[in-house]
């Protein structure tokens, strides 16, 4: 059963979160993870955002800025060491949304979008460029993460 906050942040969005985020989210608590792709990239204490009723308001706060589409990109959690924001994709896949990645570094806010741009649609575009996908699914995502211990080694 979804808690009162999980069906306000679904129906604020118009969306239903992966029951293997919730499951997830639900177990991890506030321990912290890192990411890992095939590729080689990794982020370091990737922290899920808690999903109470100021779950909207922190993501309007502060992620919402640099968001091509704060509609259907939902931040759900966040990389302490990086920065970097995980985006659920409600875009194309509402069923099962893929996992971008907002590289903290790299984002440009809307408001500098505007003055750098002639139109609306390029302003747009440069925003898009602010998030890359990073798994298919949240349960690839899932499985890239591995628990974080604050005594280990970043190399």
């Amino acid at each position: 059963m979804k808690n009162e906050a999980v069906q306000q942040i679904e129906q604020h969005y118009q969306i239903r979160f992966p029951q293997a985020y919730l499951d997830f989210a639900d177990r991890a608590g506030q321990q912290a993870y890192n990411f890992t792709t095939a590729a080689g990239f990794i982020d370091w204490e990737i922290q899920f955002m808690m999903l109470d009723e100021h779950f909207i308001t922190t993501n309007q706060e502060l992620v919402d800025e640099c968001n091509p589409d704060p509609e259907h990109l939902i931040p759900f959690a966040w990389s302490v060491s990086s920065g970097n924001n995980y985006l659920l994709d409600y875009r194309h896949h509402s069923d099962e949304p893929r996992v971008l990645l907002m590289d903290h570094d790299e984002a440009v806010v809307r408001e500098d979008a505007v003055e750098m741009t002639d139109t609306p649609e390029q302003a747009q575009q440069m925003l898009e460029e602010n998030v890359a996908p990073i798994a298919d699914n949240i349960q690839a995502f899932l499985d890239a993460l591995t628990e974080y211990a604050e005594d280990e080694e970043i190399e």
